[in-house]
C-alpha cells in the first residue's frame, strides 16, 4: 500500500470510527468528543487545540516503517509504500529496481467531529454569553452617560 493511501484510509477510518461511535455512546449517557471551548492549554500533547465551533484538534502520530522502491526500466517510477511482509507484484514491464526500507514519523492535526447534541448545548451557552456581555456594555453605558460631567 501506498504511503498516501494508509495515511488517507486511516484518518477516514478515524473520523468514520468516531462518527458511529458517538450514536451509541450518547444512548448510553455519554459523548464521544464533545465540543467546548478551552482557555487552557492542555498538557496532552497529543490535543492541538480547539477551533471556533468547539471543534477538538488532536494530532495523530504516524511512525511508519516505508520503503522506497525505485525502478529502472520500460515503465520506470519510484514510489514510498508502507513496509509489508509480503508484496507481489505482476506485470509485462522489464525493469531493474532497487529498494530501502526506512522510518518516519510525522504528526496530521486532525479537527474531529463534535457530539451534535453537545454542539448545540456550545451555542446555547454561547448565546447565553453573548446577552450578558451586552447587558453588561448597556450598564456600562448608562452610568457613563449618568456620571459624564461629574467630577470625582
Amino acid at each position: 500500500m501506498e504511503l498516501k493511501d494508509f495515511v488517507k484510509e486511516t484518518l477516514v477510518q478515524v473520523v468514520a470510527g468516531i462518527e458511529e461511535a458517538q450514536t451509541e455512546v450518547r444512548d448510553c449517557g455519554g459523548f464521544v468528543n464533545p465540543a467546548h471551548r478551552a482557555n487552557v492549554k492542555s498538557s496532552d500533547e497529543s490535543h492541538f487545540g480547539v477551533i471556533g465551533t468547539g471543534q477538538n484538534i488532536f494530532l495523530v502520530d504516524f511512525d511508519v516503517a516505508v520503503t522506497v522502491i525505485e525502478e529502472s526500466g520500460t515503465d520506470a517510477k519510484a514510489r514510498l509504500n508502507v513496509a509489508s511482509l509480503l508484496n507481489l507484484s505482476a506485470g509485462g514491464e522489464s525493469s531493474q529496481s532497487s529498494s530501502a526500507t526506512n522510518k518516519i514519523s510525522f504528526k496530521v492535526p486532525l479537527a474531529l467531529p463534535t457530539d451534535s447534541v453537545s454542539e448545540d448545548q456550545l451555542k446555547e451557552q454561547d448565546k447565553i454569553v453573548q446577552e450578558n456581555r451586552r447587558k453588561q456594555t448597556e450598564r456600562i453605558r448608562a452610568a457613563n452617560k449618568r456620571n459624564s460631567g461629574v467630577w470625582l
